[in-house]
């Protein structure tokens, strides 16, 4: 199956904050106060996905299981000026299996998907395959956010 992505920027959870400025070092009321919703709104998010699809967390090839929190948090969502953003992705699946690079996982048919950062840090982006359960039921959920679509590059 065909993987698409499913861009989410923090825009659609900090409505009234410009989340151009999310800078995870800021120590400022109205980034702590946004950055903290966007954290809790992943961790529901994610927890409501793992449990409907009964999936797990692991890395691209380590078969350990991860905690919700391990995508949850400042250093995995947020730009930091003063420290190099780390891009980093997530597999979420029933199972574990060991992929060798992102476009072996873009060319599996596994029911899975890919969880990666964004190297601004202004948003998150979710890969499925496309018109899969998962995607549709993605898409449910984020109805009322503006989404952006993205073509898997990954070679």
């Amino acid at each position: 199956m065909k993987k698409i992505g499913i861009g989410v920027d923090y825009s659609n959870i900090c409505k009234d904050y410009n989340t151009v400025y999310l800078d995870r070092d800021n120590t400022d009321r109205e980034t702590k106060v946004c950055m903290k919703k966007t954290m809790e709104w992943v961790a529901l998010f994610l927890s409501e996905l793992t449990q409907e699809f009964n999936y797990k967390i692991y890395r691209l090839n380590n078969d350990s299981i991860l905690d919700i929190s391990e995508i949850a948090r400042k250093r995995f969502l947020f730009y930091s000026l003063e420290k190099e953003m780390l891009l980093q992705n997530f597999i979420l699946q029933k199972t574990y299996t060991s992929y060798t690079s992102l476009a072996h996982w873009g060319e599996s048919d596994e029911d899975s998907l890919m969880i990666k950062n964004d190297d601004e840090g202004e948003g998150i982006y979710f890969y499925v395959s496309k018109d899969s359960k998962l995607h549709l039921w993605i898409l449910q959920k984020l109805q009322d956010f503006s989404l952006e679509t993205l073509a898997f590059t990954e070679k």
